[in-house]
């Protein structure tokens, strides 16, 4: 039984083991509500971080370029944010020094604007379905960040990993430039780019987050790149953006604008950080791994995306990847703690 346990299945194994050992009880304890809530949170935030792209698609059809979403998502996700991290407020009466502010504001222009940049820019030449596979990749780069810079042990398991990862978004993404050619290519780079740079973001905030809190943290990064974002929109476009042409496609743009600042912003990362709180890093990470079948549904449905073995192939190989990553990298944990 042991040895079924192991690879890359190990992680959703501990979740459905986890999940049905709730289900069959009749009275839940604590620990197990508990942890049927950080399951439940974990994987509905992984599904509404799906809808991005697709939601995305959608925008572009309407007329949506990627400079006026950007301003609509933050516009509307900042209050939220702000009104958070004023309620979570450091109060410890000794003052955060200059420089983490300036670190953070930094962070948040490298994830929240370029990095979503980056990505925006990339779904207007590949498949939503290609897009979030490319961006599942970020644990293995920030893995591998860490290997370089923080001198991070790197096993066996994680170099499986990293290969089994890349052989799947290479299945998927061969495909698309079969079909698409050179704008698949640059689209899948820029996407590619994003996910590089997002690893980086993660490895370099967290000392900030240890000096800040992350709640607080998180309302300085995305402060300081809605004021960039909004700065950049206004600027690229003018005052009267192409928002104001048609009446129909600025009351569409305003609504899909809503649903990628609350349903595809904010309430997925306070889901998944009360799911990481509840249900530990490790996983949180396996149930994330719902996230890209969850955009290949939607891409399916809604968008009428292809689904053939290339697509079936990617998925399995990439989510197998990550989740081998995730066991890989929470049994590292384990020895150290």
């Amino acid at each position: 039984m042991d040895g079924a346990r192991r690879g890359p299945h190990f992680s959703l194994y501990k979740v459905g083991t986890a999940a049905w050992r709730v289900v069959q009880c009749k009275h839940m304890s604590e620990i197990e509500h508990k942890r049927l809530v950080g399951l439940a949170l974990g994987a509905g935030g992984a599904i509404l971080f799906s809808l991005k792209g697709v939601i995305m698609k959608i925008a572009f059809e309407n007329g949506g370029g990627v400079e006026l979403m950007m301003a609509l998502r933050m516009g509307m996700a900042l209050p939220f944010f702000l009104a958070i991290g004023y309620r979570f407020r450091p109060n410890t009466g000794e003052a955060i020094p200059v420089r983490i502010y300036v670190a953070a504001g930094a962070l948040g222009v490298l994830s929240y604007y370029g990095c979503t940049w980056l990505d925006f820019t990339g779904l207007l030449y590949i498949s939503a379905q290609l897009e979030r596979l490319i961006l599942f990749l970020y644990p293995t780069f920030t893995a591998l960040l860490a290997w370089i810079f923080l001198k991070d042990r790197l096993t066996w398991r994680h170099a499986a990993a990293l290969c089994v990862s890349y052989v799947g978004v290479a299945v998927l993404a061969l495909r698309e430039l079969s079909d698409a050619g050179s704008n698949a290519a640059l689209g899948a780079s820029f996407v590619l780019l994003a996910a590089v740079l997002f690893a980086g973001y993660v490895t370099a905030s967290k000392p900030v987050i240890m000096k800040m809190g992350s709640a607080y943290f998180t309302t300085i990064a995305m402060s300081t790149a809605s004021v960039f974002i909004i700065a950049h929109f206004f600027w690229t476009h003018g005052l009267s953006g192409p928002v104001e042409d048609q009446a129909g496609v600025s009351l569409r743009l305003w609504i899909l604008g809503a649903i990628l600042a609350v349903l595809c912003t904010v309430m997925p990362s306070f889901m998944i950080s009360e799911a990481i709180a509840r249900i530990g890093p490790g996983l949180a990470s396996a149930v994330g791994g719902i996230g890209p079948v969850a955009t290949a549904i939607f891409a399916i449905i809604i968008l009428g995306e292809p689904f053939g073995w290339p697509h079936a192939t990617a998925l399995a190989l990439t989510t197998g990847g990550i989740l081998l990553l995730s066991q890989a990298t929470t049994s590292i944990d384990a020895k150290r703690a």
